[in-house]
This record gives structure tokens, sequence and C-alpha cells, in this order.
């Protein structure tokens, strides 16, 4: 994706009218359903994982490790 676009020579949506408000509305909620799943990461992020396999696996290895509890200290005893 690129960080911006040029839209000078961009037309309106001949469709729009059709839609009207209600669809216009239907559309935006639905929009913003399906890309708000996008996260983009920083490149060494991204470097570091390639693909989404191994992005994947070590987001979950997160996970575990933070629902793990961590073991209470034993106290040192006195001699």
């Amino acid at each position: 994706m690129r960080r911006e676009y040029y839209l000078k020579n961009g037309r309106p949506n001949p469709y729009l009218t059709k839609l009207g408000t209600k669809g216009r509305t239907d559309l935006l909620r639905w929009w913003t359903s399906v890309t708000s799943n996008v996260r983009v990461l920083p490149a060494d992020v991204a470097e570091e994982f390639p693909d989404s396999k191994s992005t994947v696996a070590a987001l979950r290895l997160v996970m575990k490790l933070r629902a793990a509890k961590p073991q209470a200290k034993r106290k040192a005893q006195s001699a």
C-alpha cells in the first residue's frame, strides 16, 4: 500500500446516488468492519516476521506467556 494516493483524475461514483443515505451508512459500516483488522507493522518487525504464519506463532506465544501466572517466590530460610 502506498502512503498517499494522487486522486486528481478521480471521478464520482455513478452508483452512489442509487445507494441513498441508508445505503451509504451500511456501506461505511461494512467497510470499517472489513478494514479494521489490518495492522501495519514497523519495518524492523516486518523483517523479523516476513509472513503471517511466523507472526501469528509469535503472537500466540506472547498470549500464552501473558496468561501464565508467575510462580510465587520462595522466602530465604534463615539458618
